[in-house]
């Protein structure tokens, strides 16, 4: 018998959301750039970012012992959670959380998991009421994405089918940069109750901290990720080349 994660994996309804979600996103962006003054920037929701959040939050939750249940559900919220941004990216948390109960209804999960995965898509984009594991970790996940937003973003727009080369270069790692660092990658390493977020850099090192990591250490991404951490009892550690990096 398939498990409730394995149904909705396979369900085609729900893979064709998650397929066309950053089209639908940056077509109605490109007619709203073009009509008005506003200059949205370009989104990055699909299949590559859907899976790096779903994979990062079983990892997280398998490496603090959680239940194989609560991975599970965990899995399954990383799946849904950006599903609403297929009809508008405002308010896709609300719409996503929304949609949870259609696809959820296709499994045996009772209305317990249901509530759990909802309330985790629902409160995903502020962390502002935290009310499980499944939350917290999707928080993590999900804003992992914004500070290493440079590789997945970039590769999840062209896996989307968008092709703009001017908009794809704002996205070069990391977008703000000098030339004379990169970040080649970025790791999420969990040591008993420490989640160490390590990122590797190629070139001066000490530029990075300064101009790029330590900036952001106050700004709402990684402000969401410690309070994520909070919530599960865990400390999150920056560091750069293997170097532990405060503000």
């Amino acid at each position: 018998m398939k498990t409730a994660y394995e149904i909705l994996k396979s369900d085609e309804e729900l893979n064709h959301i998650i397929d066309n979600v950053n089209y639908n996103m940056n077509q109605t962006i490109n007619f709203v750039n073009g009509t008005s003054d506003i200059n949205y920037s370009y989104c990055c929701h699909g299949r590559h970012h859907t899976f790096f959040v779903m994979g990062l939050m079983e990892h997280i939750l398998s490496a603090l012992s959680y239940d194989k249940h609560m991975i599970e559900l965990g899995k399954i919220a990383g799946l849904l959670h950006d599903i609403g941004c297929y009809y508008s990216r405002h308010d896709h948390a609300r719409i996503s959380a929304s949609m949870c109960l259609y696809f959820v209804s296709k499994t045996n999960l009772n209305s317990n998991d249901l509530k759990i995965i909802e309330q985790a898509v629902l409160d995903h984009s502020t962390g502002a009421n935290i009310k499980s594991a499944v939350g917290a970790a999707l928080i993590i996940a999900d804003k992992m994405v914004d500070i290493n937003r440079g590789i997945p973003v970039k590769a999840d727009l062209i896996k989307g089918g968008f092709s703009n080369e001017t908009e794809l270069n704002k996205y070069d790692n990391p977008p703000d940069a000098t030339n004379i660092y990169t970040i080649s990658d970025i790791k999420l390493n969990i040591i008993g109750r420490d989640l160490i977020f390590n990122y590797r850099v190629e070139g001066e090192t000490e530029a990075f901290k300064n101009e790029y990591l330590i900036p952001r250490l106050n700004r709402t991404p990684i402000i969401l990720t410690n309070n994520a951490a909070t919530y599960l009892k865990c400390n999150c550690i920056y560091q750069a080349n293997g170097d532990k990096v405060e503000s």
